[in-house]
């Protein structure tokens, strides 16, 4: 589910990248066209001899000015639907992540039974911090942590976003590490069995100083 997500997520953040561009493009028209008509200035009726040829400059000129202004309000209206759709797509990647994040929040409240008097009260995320968690894969983990060091998580609200992301990822991967052993489930290891000196000899078998030895050792027949 998270890799679907990662890559639902990331077409979405190329659409709305598109979108940026798009929108960008057409406000760079959109001024050059409202540059240029500044820069043309309407005719002199004393540059014109002739009244009828300064009527037909100044008409054209007028008709030059109406084209520019309706190009003009053209490209502002592709600026503005640009920025719509990337707006809207915008919304979609966060409507996902917060989707993603009441799963794993509702995931986290049975691993943790404090889980929303630490994590989610108590303390105020920055912005920067709030998408940080959001996209973490262990989110729920990191505002627990952060929950339970408040000190720490009112340093990093203060901090760019930058330095917030470094210090987050530190935390991931804090979080990330396994746990120490401590102690093992593994049975004890099994002792060889040693038998005893006296009892790997039969006595019937001794020599006489072998026999005299065992027996004043504490040995004894049957």
């Amino acid at each position: 589910r998270r890799e679907r997500e990662r890559a639902y997520r990331a077409r979405l953040q190329t659409e709305a990248a598109e979108a940026k561009a798009e929108a960008k493009q057409a406000e760079a028209r959109r001024q050059a066209i409202l540059d240029a008509a500044k820069q043309e200035a309407p005719p002199k009726e004393a540059d014109f001899p002739d009244p009828i040829e300064y009527a037909a400059a100044k008409a054209i000129w007028g008709a030059e000015q109406r084209l520019t202004e309706r190009e003009a309000k053209n490209a502002g209206e592709a600026v503005k639907a640009a920025e719509g759709r990337a707006e809207e797509i915008s919304k979609k990647e966060r409507a996902i992540l917060e989707q993603s994040w009441a799963v794993a929040r509702d995931e986290a409240k049975s691993r943790y039974a404090d889980f929303e008097t630490v994590a989610l009260t108590g303390w105020e995320p920055s912005p920067v911090m709030t998408d940080l968690i959001l996209t973490s894969d262990v989110g729920p983990d990191v505002a627990y942590h952060l929950g339970q060091n408040r000190a720490l998580a009112a340093q990093i609200a203060a901090m760019n976003p930058v330095e917030a992301a470094r210090a987050i990822g530190r935390i991931e991967a804090s979080l990330s590490q396994p746990k120490p052993r401590t102690e093992t489930k593994a049975p004890d290891p099994i002792s060889p069995v040693r038998g005893s000196a006296g009892a790997a000899r039969d006595p019937s078998k001794m020599s006489v100083t072998e026999y005299a030895a065992w027996r004043a050792a504490g040995g004894k027949i049957d």
